[in-house]
């Protein structure tokens, strides 16, 4: 797909900015460069962070409720007249043994760090091909924020594992809907570990000590005990990445993107320990194809193969 060219002042609109990743991208727009940025929270005066500018609109917004995320977006054109990026950043974790875990909580998730990504995405997407040809380049960009936990998956987190599969095969099966004409581009942000207090003030977790979880989970052995005791380790978590360079990352994606064509790409892994790890898995993934060939061709004719490679191709 054809690069895009962002407006030098160009607008916007990010969810979940009251810390973390958020936070660090609101800092970075309104600090180094000239665009505007509507940063919203489901309370505002969680924002008094960020740095005061002519270029900041700050909005209440509850993700999970249509009418607060319409609003929203009417104060937003309003305002500026135009959204030129989305980036859908609201969400949160839940750590659990997922036999006992609190169902309801685990629903909660998903409404906030998928369904939120799809209303929003939904109704941005007709403001980003009709109205912004209106008032400037026609278009835009649709930032996801996924995770290392958008492909690979770690015990103690299913659900929110579940979340970011969700959005990942959503924001695939979108990209290829739209028509390149349009000029919208979606990429798909997926950081390793990240200092911000996403891991705890962000992060529920239902495995308080082991006299609330059931005998068969307490062994230290297991992967969800060696993964807690990763997380709470300093020495564990001292080389993850800053949220300001994970900032600046997903600024120079949207702006310039990637290689000589500065193509924005679909997926960024953020972090070596990302991109290391998703470089594993996909030679392991190779290697396991290689082993179930005999039986994964045996159902049928290579004809099968040919009638439906028309998929793998880019409209």
């Amino acid at each position: 797909m054809s690069p895009y060219n962002l407006p030098p002042d160009a607008v916007w609109f990010i969810t979940g900015c009251s810390s973390g990743i958020g936070q660090a991208l609101c800092t970075y727009l309104l600090t180094s460069t000239q665009c505007r940025v509507v940063a919203t929270a489901r309370d505002p005066k969680t924002l008094s962070r960020l740095p005061e500018s002519p270029n900041l609109l700050k909005l209440p917004l509850d993700v999970t409720c249509d009418s607060a995320i319409e609003a929203a977006l009417t104060s937003t054109r309003h305002h500026w007249a135009r959204i030129d990026v989305v980036v859908n950043n609201a969400g949160h974790g839940l750590m659990t043994d997922t036999e006992t875990a609190d169902l309801d909580a685990a629903y909660r998730l998903l409404d906030t760090n998928f369904w939120s990504a799809v209303r929003i995405t939904q109704r941005t997407l007709p403001i980003l091909r009709d109205e912004n040809g209106k008032t400037g380049p026609r278009g835009g960009v649709v930032v996801q924020m996924s995770s290392l936990g958008g492909r690979l998956a770690f015990a103690g987190n299913a659900f929110y594992h579940a979340s970011k599969f969700a959005l990942e095969g959503f924001t695939e099966a979108i990209s290829k809907e739209v028509a390149e004409e349009w000029g919208v581009h979606f990429v798909l942000v997926e950081p390793g570990g990240v200092r911000t207090g996403y891991a705890d003030t962000s992060t529920s977790s239902m495995i308080a000590g082991d006299g609330t979880r059931h005998p068969a989970y307490r062994d230290p052995r297991l992967a969800t005990n060696r993964m807690l005791e990763y997380k709470r380790s300093a020495e564990g978590t001292k080389n993850w990445a800053e949220a300001e360079m994970v900032a600046a990352a997903i600024y120079r994606v949207v702006s310039e993107g990637v290689g000589d064509q500065g193509e924005i790409p679909l997926r960024v892994p953020l972090g070596s320990d990302s991109w290391g790890m998703l470089k594993g898995a996909t030679e392991t993934t190779l290697e396991e194809l290689e082993r179930v060939k005999g039986v994964s061709l045996s159902t049928s004719g290579e004809v099968q193969m040919k009638s439906v490679e028309f998929l793998m191709e880019r409209a």
